[in-house]
């Protein structure tokens, strides 16, 4: 998604359609989460254990007992950063998608749904910025579900 790759790509392969893997999407949120954790954390106690609580998937059976207090404590209290995680958590609903078409549409509503319970906290900067590069680069997700190993039902667990 960086800028100097598709530069590339465009001067060197021209009908090349760049297609963006979930992996990237999913680490680029999991990142933005992180860092309004950290920025969070510098102004109010947090949870103890909440660092792999909100970076890990948030399905319990993924979870240690300390880190599912953790994260109870965590969105019990309203934090920005519980928010964040929501945001993050909420980005399979795009991956389960059947199609292209399903695909755009989810990730038209995810992005106003997340900038809606975003507001204006400035500690979700960074998923403002998570949002802004998932729109930005919204047709290159979308043409995984159309890509070759797509087509062909080889998706992977981290798809």
């Amino acid at each position: 998604m960086s800028p100097a790759f598709l530069t590339g790509i465009k001067e060197s392969l021209p009908q090349a359609e760049v297609t963006v893997d979930w992996f990237h999407i999913v680490q680029t949120f999991t990142r933005a989460l992180d860092e309004v954790r950290k920025r969070e954390g510098r102004v109010k106690p947090l949870p103890k254990h909440l660092r792999w609580s909100v970076l890990k998937r948030g399905d319990a059976d993924h979870l240690t007992t300390n880190q599912l207090k953790a994260l109870a404590e965590l969105l019990d209290q309203g934090l920005d950063t519980a928010t964040a995680w929501r945001i993050k958590e909420r980005l399979d609903w795009i991956r389960l998608a059947k199609t292209p078409r399903a695909a755009r549409w989810r990730i038209t509503r995810f992005i106003g749904y997340a900038r809606e319970i975003i507001g204006d906290s400035e500690l979700l900067e960074p998923v403002r910025k998570a949002l802004a590069t998932l729109e930005n680069h919204a047709e290159r997700v979308v043409r995984r579900w159309t890509s070759t190993a797509a087509s062909h039902g080889e998706r992977s667990e981290g798809w």
